[in-house]
Parts: C-alpha cells; sequence; structure tokens
C-alpha cells in the first residue's frame, strides 16, 4: 500500500492568499476612511465652537447694529480659526440675524456655517 500524502496544492494556497489580500486592503481601505472622517468631524466641531463663541460674545456686547460685517481670528483646540459675521435685518425691527462662517487659517474651506439671532435689548 503507498502513502498518500495530504496537504494543500499549489492553486489553493494561491488562492487562500489572494482572499487574505482582498481582506487586508477591504480593512486598510476602512481604517483609512475612519481616520479621514474622525479628522474632519473634528475640525467642524471645533468650528462649530468658534462660531457659537463668536455670537455669544456679539450678545454679551450688546451692540446693536443695523446691518454689519465682522471678522476677526481666533484660537481654539491649539488651531487658528478666521470667522466673518454678517448682521442682517429681519422682518422684526427688534431682531438680527447672526451668520458666522468658520474656516482654518490659510484654508479658504469653509468648515462651519452657524446662524444665529440676537434681539434688542
Amino acid at each position: 500500500m503507498g502513502s498518500r500524502r495530504r496537504g494543500f496544492t499549489l492553486l489553493e494556497v494561491m488562492i487562500a492568499l489572494l482572499v487574505i489580500t482582498l481582506g487586508l486592503g477591504a480593512v486598510m481601505a476602512t481604517t483609512g476612511e475612519a481616520g479621514w472622517k474622525s479628522a474632519r468631524l473634528r475640525e467642524t466641531t471645533i468650528a462649530n465652537w468658534v462660531a457659537y463663541n463668536e455670537i455669544a460674545l456679539y450678545r454679551a456686547s450688546r451692540t446693536w447694529n443695523k446691518v454689519a460685517r465682522l471678522s476677526g481670528e481666533s484660537e481654539m483646540a491649539n488651531a487658528e480659526w478666521v470667522w466673518r459675521m454678517q448682521v442682517k435685518e429681519t422682518d422684526d425691527p427688534s431682531l438680527r440675524r447672526l451668520e458666522v462662517e468658520v474656516t482654518l487659517k490659510g484654508d479658504d474651506a469653509v468648515k462651519a456655517r452657524v446662524t444665529g439671532f440676537v434681539g434688542r435689548l
């Protein structure tokens, strides 16, 4: 009786390597995308905080402008942010609409747009 060797053929090994390669490629792509989305979400969240802070500071100053364009810089989370605020009239004469856009300094892409309101006291 001859002994029969059992094992994998070269074709089976190559198919297994192909399946592993495709699986690892998908995992790497997903991990990279998750990292990119996490960084973008972090930027958007901080930019929103900057915008809400500027609206709160405007309200606290008790300034009453008919129409104005304001801008400035703010530091938050170890980054420099540039904000632009438009004060607009509304149908109610005792209410103003505040529209704030925030970008990273040196970057033109708007990271956050926030709208708020302030009333005449």
